[in-house]
């Protein structure tokens, strides 16, 4: 296959909902290699990936293997706008660090999450890899914005992902978390519950926070 065809492809898969970016990395036989695949925020990777695989079957007669195709989402996360209370001054406390961005690679059967906060002018990000399954994604997020609140904190404490799940809770749906936190006072067992706004990765970040709530103003100050 030739660059030029390449290009074409590139081209096609730029025009594929969802997709924000592609590129292709040939191999040293000048074959298709490495198929990288930028999405938009928000978008079901799964059915994505199910278009991009059908438009390259059947347009251009090309199968790719998973293990050849990198799935990139960076999104900067906006928390969610708060209901104003009475009487109650709107800041934030000192401390509490705010969501900056959430970048996904999807590689074959693994994905890897990156977390990255902010807390009163510092950046930490935080790390982690997991299968790249529905429920896999949602648990390396949440382990990614714990290593960055470790750091954050100048790893004076040490957190542990127990339990997460995705519930219906009335008209909602809420993404639950139950975290182990280990510091010089011991083990202590913490949870947190975020509402699903438009991602359900984001509210699992928020969720993760929430448990840490509590928290989080003596750990980072």
């Amino acid at each position: 296959m030739s660059v030029t065809d390449f290009r074409e492809i590139v081209a096609a898969l730029r025009d594929v909902p969802g997709v924000s970016d592609a590129d292709v990395e040939p191999d040293d036989d000048g074959g298709m290699g490495l198929l990288r695949l930028g999405l938009e925020a928000g978008v079901d990777e799964v059915a994505v990936a199910t278009a991009v695989g059908r438009l390259l079957r059947e347009r251009f007669g090309v199968g790719v293997d998973a293990e050849r195709v990198q799935i990139v989402e960076d999104a900067e996360v906006r928390p969610p706008v708060a209901e104003p209370e009475v009487d109650v001054p709107q800041q934030r406390v000192a401390g509490r660090p705010a969501i900056s961005r959430m970048h996904l690679v999807s590689s074959g059967l693994d994905v890897t999450a990156t977390v990255t906060l902010a807390s009163d002018g510092r950046t930490s990000s935080g790390e982690s890899r997991g299968s790249a399954s529905q429920s896999g994604v949602q648990r390396a997020v949440a382990t990614a914005t714990l290593r960055a609140v470790e750091e954050l904190s100048g790893d004076i404490a040490r957190f542990e992902l127990d339990h997460l799940e995705v519930s219906q809770v009335g008209s909602d749906r809420m993404v639950i978390v139950a975290l182990t936190m280990l510091s010089a006072r011991g083990t202590e067992r913490l949870t947190g519950a975020a509402a699903v706004r438009e991602d359900v990765r984001q509210a699992v970040i928020r969720a993760t926070l929430d448990a840490l709530n509590r928290r989080l103003e003596t750990l980072l100050t």
